[in-house]
């Protein structure tokens, strides 16, 4: 009995010994690795620490554009220009996430949920933009603007340029390339669904294009081969930046994505260094600019702007000493080991400790045992729910439905292992998405209550105070 007890103590000891070696050889690993930025905030001139987006004008200033202005830095200063929702010229054949492009007039179009702003190269508001005959707007890859109305049979997502040809993305998953209005042929991107937003960026090198749909999936299509492939899937893809011949970045709700674009490896960033050594969790990062100067700019939720060079963010890594590396080999020796003897204890004792855990608590039975999450399922149910977020009634029996389970297995198997009812899990998803709107537009809480699928926004709110103890509009006050 002592012996058993003594393995009851000790063993998890050494695991614990052993998930801490491992958790600080990967620290280590990561402040060696880390790229740096300096940051750029309110105390530089900065209106809001919370940026939703950034872009270069062609004469070299960056636009950061914030909650409720568009700050242009010319390298020393900030200019600002209030972007008031009041102001904005209605673009009914809009309705995806913020969007900004500049034109070869060094006009600058900011983009909302059936919204548009227009700034000359003044930074004067243009009030009649837009012709009577259009519902939406598009700039191309060389500044040219093009005015349309769209078919909502498919709708145009988004409009590009390559090599003299125009590439136009619809919400289909469909890409069809002109060349002098003539089309030359049609893809079609395997979607799941039809697309509500997307985002694209131009490989000229590599003669492709990388887009974001619907802030899920990650495509690529090869002007050549003709072919689409998927690169990966993520939740909440905000932005995609090009940083060099072979590397690209996603800021996304989970952090930093880096994409080897030459073998389409993804590597997660957990964090980003700043030059005063303090560290910023990536998940605070909300978009990412590669300008033509060789700067990578950051814009986060609540420290401004973070500027780095295309070095730093891609082949700047600190040199390790070979002392370092001689006791991480050691360390991790060690704890392989470790790890064995452990396993072998664990083996021949097995019978013997659970015998006196029962003699100790006999109570204790496989029936106290807490349910394993089931990850995948997880992960599908809440692809379902955010896919089907714009869904009439998407109820938990359409869940169960699309899970291919009972009602009655889901209800168990969520309580189980989440704690919380199918009900309480499709709202909790309906609720994050509405704090991402809250955060990440202008839109009314209408607006956000049905883009996030409750029936009105009083129902919205009801349900904010529920889980997150306070309205959805002091919610917007409150955040960074």
């Amino acid at each position: 009995m002592v012996f058993s007890r003594f393995c009851l103590i000790f063993v998890p000891s050494m695991k614990k010994m052993a998930v801490y070696i491992l958790g600080w050889l990967c620290v280590m690993w990561l402040h060696a690795q880390q790229p740096v930025f300096t940051s750029i905030n309110t105390n530089d001139g900065l209106s809001d620490n919370f940026v939703l987006h950034v872009i270069q004008l062609h004469d070299g200033r960056m636009a950061a554009t914030t909650r409720n202005s568009i700050d242009l830095w010319d390298g020393t200063a900030f200019q600002h220009i209030r972007k008031e929702r009041q102001t904005a010229t209605p673009l009914t054949g809009y309705k995806g996430a913020y969007h900004v492009y500049t034109d070869k007039d060094n006009r600058l179009w900011v983009k909302d949920f059936k919204k548009l702003w227009c700034y000359d190269a003044n930074l004067t508001l243009q009030q009649d933009c837009l012709p009577d005959s259009a519902d939406d707007v598009f700039v191309d890859d060389e500044g040219e603007v093009f005015f349309i109305h769209q078919d909502t049979t498919d709708i145009l997502l988004d409009l590009k340029a390559l090599d003299g040809k125009q590439y136009r993305f619809y919400a289909s998953g469909t890409v069809r390339c002109f060349d002098n209005g003539k089309e030359l042929y049609s893809a079609k991107a395997p979607l799941d669904s039809t697309a509500v937003t997307s985002l694209v960026i131009t490989d000229k090198g590599r003669k492709k294009f990388y887009q974001l749909i619907d802030q899920k999936l990650c495509l690529e299509f090869d002007t050549q081969t003709r072919e689409w492939t998927e690169i990966f899937r993520s939740q909440k893809l905000h932005t995609i930046s090009q940083t060099d011949a072979n590397t690209a970045y996603i800021v996304s709700r989970d952090g930093i994505w880096k994409i080897d674009l030459r073998s389409r490896h993804v590597e997660h960033i957990n964090q980003v260094v700043l030059a005063d050594g303090s560290y910023i969790s990536s998940s605070r990062l909300n978009t990412i600019y590669t300008d033509n100067e060789g700067n990578v700019w950051i814009g986060s939720y609540d420290h401004g702007l973070l500027r780095g060079t295309i070095k730093d963010a891609t082949h700047a890594f600190t040199l390790t000493p070979w002392w370092w590396f001689c006791a991480s080999l050691l360390l991790i020796a060690s704890v392989g080991i470790g790890c064995l003897l452990v396993w072998l204890w664990k083996k021949k004792i097995r019978k013997t400790v659970l015998k006196g855990m029962r003699e100790d608590n006999p109570e204790k039975t496989e029936s106290n045992v807490q349910v394993p999450i089931d990850e995948e399922l997880i992960q599908r149910a809440t692809a379902f729910v955010e896919n089907n977020l714009t869904t009439p009634n998407y109820t938990v029996e359409r869940l169960a439905q699309d899970l291919c389970m009972e009602r009655t297995g889901l209800y168990k198997k969520m309580v189980a292992m989440l704690g919380k009812t199918p009900t309480a899990f499709i709202r909790s998803i309906r609720v994050e998405n509405a704090v991402r709107l809250i955060h990440d537009t202008s839109l009314t809480m209408t607006e956000v209550a049905e883009q996030s699928g409750f029936s009105s926004a009083s129902y919205m709110a009801k349900c904010f105070q529920e889980d997150l103890g306070k309205k959805p509009a002091e919610y917007r006050e409150n955040q960074p």
